[in-house]
């Protein structure tokens, strides 16, 4: 913990006047290169701030993991949130830094907008025009920022609210698009598992049952990865070997009987993959039942 910096103010700066509306802007590389384009980990007690990476690439840690970030992109720190950075040389953006009264009073009204527990990193190398349309505010607040234009805090809540938006609706946009992979994922599942019990006195193998589902082999292995985080081939391995136990409590059929009905052309390989996925034998199973 001595070697971990806690700074009220900004990073290299260990003192500053607490002011309720604080917000403070400079461009990412103009502090970075002072530090050799490394910060260390640290975490700022009342202050908040939003990293606006628009070119290159680097890394940020926190609480023992490394993330690699790339432009576009944007980071959100909240307050006595640990972090450092790693950043390449040629790296280009800007640092917006809020108050943290400053930043809860954007969400006064709308609290479900507010994240300030979490690190976030947030991807737009797919939504180009997302990130243009936040980078054009951030020029706003900017503007407002070096200017004395009468009610500027007001300008500045405005267009800050707006990027905050933006950023809820990718983060959004990204659930929604989880979710109907989620979904597609469940339905190709359920289908193959219909097409197992179908063909079960069949011998398909992974790529005949991908080609009736309508996907790839590939795909296939991902979908029971992601819903059951098993290949294919051991989905339908489980299938076989639950029929092959039912066959072993209920009938009298020997063991080599129990694997030619479910299309097992060598018993032997029938025993050892039974006692290697269940424990023990087909003949000791049911002994034991």
């Amino acid at each position: 913990m001595n070697d971990i910096l806690r700074y009220r103010g900004l990073y290299g700066d260990q003192q500053m006047p607490f002011i309720p509306d604080f917000i403070h802007m400079e461009p990412l590389q103009e502090r970075s290169k002072i530090f050799a384009w490394e910060i260390k980990e640290h975490f700022h007690t009342d202050l908040i701030q939003l990293f606006i990476i628009e070119s290159s690439s680097g890394f940020v840690f926190s609480d023992g993991q490394q993330i690699h970030i790339k432009a576009p992109c944007l980071v959100t720190i909240p307050a006595n949130v640990l972090h450092g950075f790693q950043f390449e040389p040629e790296i280009t953006g800007h640092v917006i830094t809020l108050s943290t009264s400053f930043y809860e009073s954007l969400f006064k009204n709308n609290s479900y907008l507010n994240e300030k527990t979490n690190l976030t990193y947030t991807r737009f190398d797919e939504a180009p025009e997302l990130f243009e349309e936040i980078s054009y505010l951030k020029f706003k607040i900017q503007r407002e920022i070096v200017t004395e234009a009468p009610e500027r805090l007001i300008a500045i809540k405005y267009y800050l609210g707006l990027l905050y938006l933006q950023l809820h609706r990718k983060k959004f946009t990204n659930m929604s698009n989880a979710l109907v992979l989620n979904n597609r994922s469940l339905k190709y599942y359920q289908q193959f598992q219909d097409l197992i019990r179908e063909n079960a006195q069949n011998q398909l193998s992974i790529k005949d049952f991908a080609k009736k589902i309508g996907i790839t082999q590939t795909h296939l292995n991902r979908v029971c990865k992601k819903v059951n985080e098993k290949s294919a081939l051991k989905v339908v391995q489980d299938f076989m070997l639950n029929e092959a136990k039912k066959y072993l409590l209920s009938t009298s059929y020997s063991v080599s009987e129990v694997a030619f009905f479910l299309n097992f052309n060598d018993p032997a390989y029938f025993n050892r993959l039974f006692k290697k996925r269940v424990g023990v034998s087909p003949g000791e199973f049911r002994k034991g039942y």
